[in-house]
């Protein structure tokens, strides 16, 4: 079923072709839908997709992703949410035009061709987007998985998609020793929260974020606005237990933590996350990162928690999966990235 919003609007791909669905863009009062679907999807899958309900309301209004042009979504005819495409593309690009798509289809509506349609929808909608850039950089189109999803990746790979990157997600047990925090005389560790008549951090860590990732594979810099949308304005970033390394009023590195007690209590975890780790390139190799990684594991396990969580790039060439290991976290699961060059 067409609505107003798509026929509005005449660059948007073709809806699908499904008598058996109706098809509209995403509003804001679709969320709490979407979230038990996502919630379905996640126990079928043995995946964790969704954090708290909280946040998808938070960023539903997202500048790389407009819900009313790069999201589609699919209602049975009774009205139950039954799937969702969406599309993510940077706005301001430095470097490769990189449009993400995401495609989720509940677990009881995957025998009817939904997800071949809506991932259809989804592939032209990005081709739309990225042929909208204006520099001469390549033009990709990009797919998540976890490697268990091994029908979904031979579908896109049947649509030309290759895998192009691994990520793996490690855990450390708290229970075991932890070493204790050790930096060289020069640095200090402190705590990212603003101290009484302290300098306020965020800025400061912004832009040590920025320069640190600089060299990371496909990173774009994180505006002022996504870096408070979606890294310290999340329900589960915890600024007491974030942590800096000064090296006077230089950030040199930076171990941006959260726990999030809702997506603990859904899966039955006791575990906090570093969702963040960098150094800043002059700081490295002086055991920034170990001493970040330590600090971090201790507030944890102050908090009675029993894992650590992060996630790696594991062809990152800074040598981080290798001081992962060295402090005890190991590979959980493994996670991939696909790609398909857009002409």
């Amino acid at each position: 079923m067409l609505t107003q919003n798509f026929e509005s609007i005449l660059e948007l791909p073709a809806l699908p072709a499904l008598s058996e669905f109706e098809f509209r863009s995403l509003r804001r009062e679709d969320l709490p839908a979407l979230f038990e679907t996502l919630l379905a999807v996640e126990r079928a899958d043995d995946r964790d997709l969704v954090q708290a309900l909280e946040d998808l309301q938070r960023e539903f209004d997202d500048p790389w992703s407009n819900p009313e042009t790069d999201a589609l979504l699919a209602l049975t005819l009774d009205g139950q949410l039954a799937g969702l495409a969406r599309t993510f593309q940077n706005p301001q690009p430095e470097n490769d035009v990189r449009c993400y798509l995401s495609v989720e289809v509940h677990p009881a509506q995957r025998a009817n061709g939904l997800e071949d349609a809506l991932l259809d929808w989804a592939e032209e909608r990005g081709r739309q987007r990225v042929a909208l850039a204006t520099n001469e950089a390549a033009r990709v189109l990009r797919f998540s998985l976890r490697d268990t999803q091994t029908k979904q990746q031979a579908q896109l790979e049947r649509r030309g998609f290759n895998v192009v990157r691994y990520f793996y997600r490690m855990q450390r047990d708290l229970s075991g020793p932890i070493p204790t925090v050790q930096l060289p005389a020069d640095l200090a560790l402190r705590v990212y929260a603003p101290q009484p008549g302290g300098p306020e951090l965020s800025d400061a860590v912004h832009a040590a974020f920025n320069e640190a990732f600089r060299d990371h594979w496909s990173f774009d810099p994180i505006t002022a606005e996504d870096w408070q949308q979606f890294f310290i304005g999340r329900s589960s970033f915890r600024p007491d237990l974030t942590y800096v390394v000064m090296d006077g009023d230089e950030v040199a590195g930076l171990s941006i933590n959260g726990i999030s007690p809702e997506e603990n209590a859904r899966h039955g975890r006791s575990e906090g996350w570093v969702e963040e780790l960098a150094v800043r390139r002059p700081w490295r190799k002086r055991g920034v990162a170990t001493a970040l990684l330590c600090a971090s594991m201790h507030a944890f396990k102050a908090e009675g928690l029993q894992h650590a969580m992060l996630g790696v790039d594991t062809q990152n060439l800074s040598g981080a999966l290798r001081v992962y290991e060295s402090v005890g976290f190991k590979p959980i699961r493994r996670f991939m990235q696909l790609q398909k060059a857009v002409a």
